[in-house]
């Protein structure tokens, strides 16, 4: 038997159903789907944690300090996963021709296997989610998240 759920506080529901709260949960459930469709195309050691590197790394190579802003984690906790990458074989590191001080972080041969095991595990992440609410809810709410991104862009 399933315990019931207990009833939400007023400000349980206003902290558990607001837009940020759903958006972040909807995040989580992709990011699961993909890790697991990345894993089944034989990435047995990438976990979820790494898809926030996966997610902020340029298929040309990025400075560690961008992985970071990018992805709004420490340059510490960036340099793990970084490192983590690097121990794993998808990451090298290589100087910055523009700052002798700074890394980039580059894909391996490796990695860019893995770069088309994400495109493809992006793919069918998204095609679950179509079966879940139908292509067209799926393209609608594509286009109103594109639509609010870019009307929160920065000026600039």
């Amino acid at each position: 038997m399933v315990a019931a759920r207990p009833e939400l506080s007023s400000l349980d529901r206003i902290r558990h159903e607001h837009l940020g709260w759903l958006l972040g949960r909807a995040d989580l459930l992709f990011a699961e789907g993909v890790t697991r469709a990345v894993q089944a195309h034989g990435f047995a050691g990438i976990r979820l944690v790494h898809i926030a590197l996966i997610r902020n790394v340029d298929e040309n190579g990025t400075r560690i300090s961008d992985i970071a802003k990018r992805a709004g984690m420490t340059k510490q906790a960036t340099g793990q996963l970084v490192a983590e990458f690097v121990e794993l074989g998808y990451i090298k590191l290589v100087p910055d021709p523009n700052d002798g001080r700074a890394k980039i972080a580059r894909y391996t041969a490796k990695g860019k296997r893995l770069l088309h095991a994400i495109v493809a595990s992006i793919e069918e992440t998204d095609t679950a989610v179509a079966n879940a609410i139908g292509p067209a809810q799926t393209d609608t709410l594509k286009a109103i998240l594109a639509r609010l991104l870019s009307a929160q862009a920065p000026n600039g």
